[in-house]
């Protein structure tokens, strides 16, 4: 009888622990995919605070220095000086039809 007691609470012991697990691995791996969301939206906010800060300084150099404003109307826009002159080449690989 008493054999049979201890055969009885060893086998509830182990029904227990594999109910705890099967109960608690969906919640562990629920808290792994979480965290690791949470580590990738925290890459993403750091790299956007990078690409605001980088965006604030080129309006602030535009705002407050000349030389930038004019910088970006002749790259983009082309434009010169009243007194200057233009000379537009063409490259080699253009003029040669490749």
């Amino acid at each position: 009888m008493k054999r049979l007691l201890q055969i009885i609470f060893i086998a509830l012991l182990a029904l227990i622990a594999l109910a705890a697990i099967v109960l608690v691995f969906p919640a562990y791996h629920k808290n792994r995919n979480l965290s690791q969301q949470s580590m990738e939206t925290k890459q993403r906010l750091i790299e956007s605070q990078q690409e605001y800060m980088k965006a604030r300084q080129k309006l602030s150099n535009l705002n407050n220095k000349s030389d930038e404003v004019e910088r970006i109307a002749r790259e983009k826009f082309n434009l010169c000086k009243e007194s200057e002159t233009v000379y537009k080449f063409k490259s080699a690989a253009l003029s040669t039809g490749k």
